[in-house]
């Protein structure tokens, strides 16, 4: 079946042009476009300098959660609570919807955010307590520029403080990825109900 470039052009045309039907639509597309931009979302936490996906993910899908929690969320439109509230089960027990979307906001604005970086900040201190006087060299045996790790440390017992804090410092990062998967899961759960 031959499909033809005119025919092609007029499908994209209409889909282009879709939106702009009616001047209601028009005017609602170029005020979405220019000023709300309701499905551009930008991390409060996150500056503008490249990150890992790894840590892109958590910081969108907890944004979107603390924009429907801070702007959608308002006392009326929808009966969180009470006979009619929205209710979840979580470990066996029933809970509003609303409670657990609040636990995990607070979790995020709160306990990452605020006590997170504090503990990242104690944890680097005691590292450069026992850092070693010089960490990179220059390996010459492979062909080409490589930079290698190769430290070197003062004493022994300065490199077992230092081997033991950074096993301290990756046990800690490996609790907080895992409490990052256990709260992203949670907020999947409460996903259907994010609408107003």
């Amino acid at each position: 079946m031959k499909v033809l470039i005119a025919d092609t052009f007029a499908d994209s045309l209409k889909k282009l042009c879709r939106p702009w039907y009616h001047p209601h639509n028009l005017w609602y597309s170029f005020k979405c476009w220019a000023w709300k931009r309701y499905s551009t979302i930008k991390p409060r936490y996150l500056n503008h300098e490249w990150c890992d996906r790894t840590e892109l993910l958590p910081h969108m899908m907890f944004e979107i959660l603390s924009q429907f929690i801070e702007r959608e969320c308002s006392p009326g439109w929808v009966e969180w609570y009470g006979e009619y509230g929205h209710k979840i089960t979580i470990d066996g027990k029933e809970k509003y919807v609303m409670d657990e979307m609040l636990d995990i906001y607070r979790w995020w604005n709160e306990t990452v955010q605020k006590e997170y970086p504090k503990k990242w900040d104690e944890w680097h201190e005691r590292m450069r307590e026992h850092e070693p006087s010089e960490i990179f060299e220059e390996d010459t045996e492979i062909e080409g520029f490589c930079i290698i790790y190769a430290p070197r440390f003062d004493s022994p017992e300065q490199e077992e403080a230092y081997n033991k804090v950074c096993k301290q410092c990756n046990e800690l990062e490996q609790e907080i990825d895992d409490k990052h998967d256990e709260m992203m899961h949670r907020l999947i759960n409460v996903r259907r109900y994010m609408w107003t």
